[in-house]
Formats: structure tokens, sequence, C-alpha cells
């Protein structure tokens, strides 16, 4: 009876004869002398002598145990009081190793009964009316009690998880991490509590994952000693959802659904530790759009926007599940690749995106074509630190976009050398056209027949603080493809203009020709300068000639042909540059409206070579171009008998050191005065031969 001494009722243990065994202090206390007796003498007392009236209703109680309590009139001391007794048969092994019945009563006295009832109908109303939802399991883990608010939370009948194992109730991650939370309460702490997944199971429908904060607390049960567990449900499924969609903000671009910048930090360092852990390779892919920036500017950022959503789909279809794709920048992407394959497979996981992403969108009525510039770099080739693999990417991109754009470069050191150095001149020649130090030089343009000067071509030169002149060729190759070549192509018009005012309060009205490459007729801003100029100088106009390269890049370009043909609107004269060199298309001839072709200069060096097919193919392009009745300039001359050649050819005109070098604006009129008798000149379109 020891363990029932904790317990403050009295309780007495019998056999089946419901002889006296054993009794509780509390019992030896209020039954008095009786018991104490019983517990000296060898002759047992029954129970029954404690009964003070309806001992043949006690008996058929015991006998038949056809209800929970029933209630007595109990001898305590000589008095008579008044208790609910209830009983439970136990079977236990004697001292002789046999297994004898027993009976165990409890005593409660009836005003503390009244009270304990009283008690226990306050806990199971607010058990069974509880808005969270509740159950408890045994010490194995199976459900046995569940309050309405469970069934009501998860959709589970009483008969669906009574008895049964509380993972029904979880997912199989969240049942395996409720196993450590119970192993940890036991040994720990008396309660413990955690956000789990929980399955709703619809009669007639599929199962829905909730979110449930969990708490649970130990308790005991007083007569086995056996441990039993407490959970109280709270649904939190709508928090997780705002918590998630917070998070999707914090690192999701809201744009294009890819990876933001903080995103990709964190996954990048992730897959790097993971690639430096299994001896895996990263590839790093560094993706930028060519000319994005002139789209927004024509259209508009809603069609940019929608143009950069129709890349990320496709990006994501260039890789695979597991790799990393992100929007870094306004038109920038990073995709990243953990992987053990070789560098063939990573040089076509870049063709092929480059193949996808050159094909043509769609922007709402704007059928739009674009393309892309990659760098590639590899973990551990290129670089050991996770910072310089990605600026190593970044660098081969630019070495993309040098090598003419829509392709991909791999890193190599010496081409980061030649970025650096790019990227070294880009900063001069930004401080140049700030500081005013990007200047016009005129190369003079003359009859091949009579010698005289006809027109000028502008050219860009840089006067460095050294005050030596630079050609183009120094700092062209590094901005052809950057917006300071905008700034340069406005910065040229503005002195050409200047110029043709000077000569004009002088008394000569000479052509000039500036350049505009097609990344510059892309250019709104050159194009709204050039209608500037027509509408407050228009007598300018038949002097300000536009020589226009590469037509195989742009003849299909909306943009450039629309850009042209305002050109033409205006009155610009149209000049094809450098013909013949694999930039030029025969279709772009008409289709732009060019006045004049200008031959390259290495189609003259062919002159002086003597290879009959060099000279042979000369005279074809001559001869093409006089049917199409075209003008022609013949650039790069600078022998005696080339002038000679293209005399007897009627090529027109001709440029180059035979006649003069590019010289300043200071020596223009003063060459002007010694080469020709005239100071008012033809305009561009100059008389068949």
């Amino acid at each position: 009876m020891e363990r029932y001494n904790g317990i403050g009722v009295p309780c007495i243990s019998t056999t089946h004869k419901l002889e006296i065994v054993g009794f509780n202090d509390v019992a030896k206390n209020m039954f008095g002398r009786a018991l104490k007796m019983s517990s000296m003498g060898e002759k047992k007392i029954v129970l029954t002598a404690l009964i003070n009236s309806n001992i043949s209703n006690f008996l058929s109680w015991v006998t038949n145990n056809d209800q929970d309590y029933i209630e007595l009139k109990v001898l305590c001391h000589g008095a008579v009081k008044h208790f609910v007794a209830n009983f439970k048969s136990v079977n236990q092994i004697d001292s002789f190793g046999n297994e004898v019945q027993l009976y165990n009563f409890c005593f409660f006295p009836l005003d503390s009964y009244h009270s304990l009832n009283k008690d226990f109908n306050l806990y199971r109303s607010v058990y069974m009316n509880s808005t969270q939802a509740i159950y408890i399991t045994d010490y194995q883990h199976n459900i046995v009690s569940i309050n309405p608010s469970f069934v009501n939370l998860l959709s589970r009948s009483i008969k669906d998880v009574m008895g049964k194992n509380d993972g029904v109730i979880y997912t199989q991650d969240s049942h395996a991490r409720l196993q450590e939370l119970l192993a940890t309460l036991a040994t720990e702490r008396d309660d413990v509590s955690e956000r789990l997944e929980c399955i709703r199971r619809y009669p007639n429908g599929e199962p829905e994952i909730i979110f449930c904060k969990v708490h649970i607390n130990v308790i005991f049960d007083e007569e086995t000693q056996e441990k039993q567990y407490l959970h109280i449900l709270d649904d939190v499924t709508q928090q997780v959802s705002i918590e998630q969609s917070l998070s999707i903000a914090a690192y999701t671009d809201s744009l294009t659904g890819l990876s933001n910048r903080m995103s990709f930090n964190e996954k990048f360092k992730s897959m790097y530790d993971s690639a430096q852990r299994l001896g895996e390779k990263l590839c790093v892919f560094y993706i930028d759009l060519d000319r994005f920036k002139y789209l927004n500017d024509e259209y508009g950022h809603d069609y940019g926007d929608l143009l950069l959503k129709h890349v990320s789909e496709r990006l994501l279809g260039c890789f695979k599940k597991q790799d990393l794709v992100a929007r870094v920048g306004g038109d920038e992407f990073v995709a990243v690749i953990q992987s053990d394959e070789d560098v063939e497979c990573f040089e076509r996981i870049a063709l092929r995106t480059i193949n996808e992403l050159s094909k043509p969108y769609t922007l709402n009525e704007l059928h739009y074509t674009c393309t892309c510039s990659i760098g590639v770099s590899i973990y551990p080739d290129d670089a050991v630190d996770q910072e310089y693999l990605l600026k190593a990417a970044d660098s081969a991109m630019y070495i993309a976009k040098q090598n003419g754009r829509n392709n991909f470069s791999f890193f190599d050191l010496n081409h980061k050398k030649t970025e650096d150095e790019h990227q070294k001149i880009i900063k001069i020649v930004e401080k140049a056209l700030a500081d005013n130090k990007i200047i016009p030089y005129f190369q003079p343009i003359h009859d091949v027949v009579t010698g005289d000067l006809v027109s000028f071509e502008a050219l860009a030169r840089y006067s460095n603080e050294k005050k030596e002149i630079l050609p183009p060729s120094y700092f062209m190759p590094s901005i052809e493809q950057d917006v300071l070549l905008i700034g340069l192509g406005v910065t040229i018009i503005k002195q050409v203009v200047t110029q043709l005012r000077m000569l004009e309060s002088h008394g000569v009205t000479i052509p000039i020709s500036i350049n505009l490459s097609s990344y510059q007729l892309l250019s709104e801003v050159i194009i709204k300068q050039l209608e500037m100029i027509a509408l407050r100088f228009p007598q300018f106009v038949p002097l300000l000639n536009i020589e226009i390269t590469e037509t195989l890049i742009f003849e299909n370009n909306q943009f450039v042909i629309v850009n042209i043909a305002r050109l033409v609107e205006c009155g610009f004269r149209l000049m094809l540059d450098d013909f013949g060199t694999g930039y030029s298309s025969i279709y772009s001839l008409k289709k732009f409206k060019f006045e004049t072709v200008k031959i390259d200069k290495t189609f003259i060096d062919d002159i002086n070579s003597g290879n009959i097919e060099d000279q042979t193919l000369l005279n074809t392009i001559i001869s093409l171009v006089k049917n199409l009745k075209l003008n022609i300039i013949c650039e790069g001359v600078e022998t005696a008998s080339q002038v000679a050649f293209l005399k007897d050819k009627h090529c027109g005109y001709a440029q180059g050191f035979f006649y003069s070098e590019a010289i300043s604006k200071a020596k223009m009129h003063e060459y002007i005065k010694k080469h020709s008798k005239k100071e008012t000149f033809l305009p561009i379109k100059i008389p068949m031969q």
C-alpha cells in the first residue's frame, strides 16, 4: 500500500473475501482502532465490519461491479461518517509466488467527493469546450483522448484516430521531429513546443497540410505511474503563410520570380561550400543583355520589364532545377552549376543559353530581338575564392561584349588584363568627354580626276594631357559598345555643326560627313540631336552627311530602320562606310537609300599587290556600285598608282594620305583655299562620272 500513502483519501486493500490485508496512513488515522488491531493480530478483519449500513447493497456492488461508486456509512472512531467508495480489482503475486486477486478500495468523504466531482466537471468542461485542439497519448504515443476542437481542426473523427499512434496526424518529417522533442521532454524539461506540419484529412478530399504550434506536457497516471502526454495544437497556418510571403519578398526578385541578389549570395555560398567539401566544380555564368537600355529609352520600362520576364523564363529552361539562377541587376543574371562535368559541357550550356535568348520576343504588339553576352568562370580552375570567382565571370562577360556580343567567353587571365586596360581607357574617355578633350579632325576627300577638294570626313581624336593627338584606335575599341559612345557621338556632331557655322561665317560651305555606328543609330539621344539640327540649321542638312557601318548587324532591326527613316525624312544624305569588309549587305544599299558607297582601304591596297584575283574583286565591287547608280569614295588612297587605277575605273572620289592626313579645324580654311578654287561646294550628291 506504499504507493497509496501519497493519496489524501483512505485506501484499503482486501482479498476477494474482503479480508483487509493493507491500508494507507490516512485510512488508519480515519477508521481507528479496528485497522490497528488488523495490523497487529493474525485474524483478518473483514471490510464489512467497518460498514455501518446497507451491507447487502455493498456486497452486491462488489460482486456485480455494475456501477463506478457507491455511497456508504462507515465507522470512524465510534462515529459514523458518509463516504463515496470505488474499487479496482488487481492481480498480485504473493510472497509464495502465487497470483492472488486483491480489491483496492478508496473512500472519499462525501463533502470532498462533491468538491472533487465539481472540479472534475469544471476541468472536463474546459477540455471539451476549449477552442484549442487537444489530444492525449499514452506512453507508447497512442491517442487515448481528443476534444471536439481537435476534430474540427484536423477533420478527424474519434474512430479515425482513437487508439492509433499520433503519427497519423503529422507529416513524416514533423512526426520524426516530434519524437525528438518527446525524448528531450523526458530527460530535460516538463513541457516543450514547436511548429510542426499536421495533416488535415477530409472524408472525400485530398489531405491538406496545415501548420500547428504544438505544446506538449508530460503527465503521470497516479495508479500505473506511467507517463502520458498532453498535446495542445494552435493553427498557425495563416501566420506561416504571411511569414513565407515576407520571406519570398525578401529573397525573390519581384519582377521575374528568380532569386534576388540577397538570396543569390546565400545560395551561392552554400553551393561554394558544398563544392569545396565534395571536391566538385562550380561553374558561374554571368549573363548580360545586349543593348537593353535602348529598349527602355525608346519604348519605356514596361516593355523592358516584359522582356526581363520572358528572359527569366527562358533562362530557367536552360538550366536544371537544382542549379541557381538569379537576377542580380537591371539586366544582369547569374547562373551557377555545381557539377563534376567537363568544360565542354559548360560550353554547350552557354551556347544553348545564347541561342534561346536570341530568339525573337513578343512584347505586347512589338516583335523584338535581344541578344546576350555571357562570361564563364570555373572553380577551382579560375579562382579558389567565392568573390573572385564571381568577378572572373563578370570580367569574362565584358570580353564577350568586346568580341562582338551575342557570344560567350571563358575567363582567361590575359583577358582579365585586357579587360582591366579596357576599363582604364573607359575612365580616360569619360574624363576626356567631360573636359572637352575629344575633338574632331577632318580628312579631306578629293575628286580623283581633277584633284579638287570636295568634302571632309570628321574623325574623333583624343588630345591627352601631353598635348598628343591620339587616333580612334586608342580608345574606340573600348567604348564601341558602351554608353560613352553615345556621348562621343553627340560631342562630335555638335563640334561639326560649330565648324560648319564657322566656315559659313567665312563664306565657305562644304560637306562634312560624320560616322554613326549601329549602336549609335539605336540612340534616341543622337537621332533627336540631328532632328534638332535640321530644325535650327536647315542650311546644313545637305552638308552634314551620315556615314553608317555594320548594316548586316542592324538591317533587320526595326528600331534602326525607323531611326534611319527619320534621318532621311530630315533630308540627311546617307553614305555606306567600309563596304565589302563583311559588315555590309548588298540588299541594304537600296533598302536604306544610300547615295554614296565608301570602298574599304583593304581593297585599295590590293591595287598595288599585282594579284589579278584581288584586282578582279575590286573591279567587280566598283561595277556593282556604279550599276546601282551610287557614288563611290575610295578610302586609304596612298600612292599615285592607286589614283591612276581609280581614275581609269571612273571611281569618282578618294581620301587618304596621298591627299592629306586628318587635319585640325584650325587648318581647314587654309587647306580649302589651297586645294580648291571655289568656296561653295556641291552637296554630297555628286554627279556620276
